[in-house]
């Protein structure tokens, strides 16, 4: 947890793929959602308080930049931009797929295990 809490890979929208920013789909700043899934399970299945609570902030980040980002484009997405809020990814050797699958059962996997907080905003918070 500390490790990835020192990475430079979390960020407001998500966890990036990697920090190299080379404008290919795998890589900065684009988030993938099995990658958020791998990660938010593991830090709650650690058996660690502090770990759940981080695991549980990154899965209220990555569901609201997927809500916000379908509210503006009426589809799910197949990576996200995660350091903005609301924004799709982009680059690699094709165009970004929409409708995405792992997309939307990431989104219904995390509503299941942590719902949504009802004392928290859906929409994107202002920077």
């Amino acid at each position: 947890m500390r490790s990835l809490q020192k990475s430079g890979l979390v960020h407001s929208a998500g966890i990036a793929t990697s920090l190299t920013n080379s404008g290919q789909q795998w890589d900065f700043p684009n988030g993938w959602a099995p990658i958020q899934h791998m990660i938010i399970e593991g830090l709650t299945r650690s058996g660690l308080k502090e770990a759940r609570s981080m695991g549980r902030e990154i899965a209220v980040s990555w569901l609201r930049t997927n809500y916000v980002t379908f509210k503006k484009t009426k589809t799910m997405h197949e990576k996200y931009n995660v350091e903005k809020c609301g924004f799709f990814g982009g680059g690699g050797e094709y165009v970004p797929q929409t409708g995405f699958g792992w997309s939307n059962g990431v989104v219904l996997t995390l509503l299941e295990e942590f719902g949504w907080p009802e004392d928290l905003s859906i929409d994107c918070p202002i920077a």
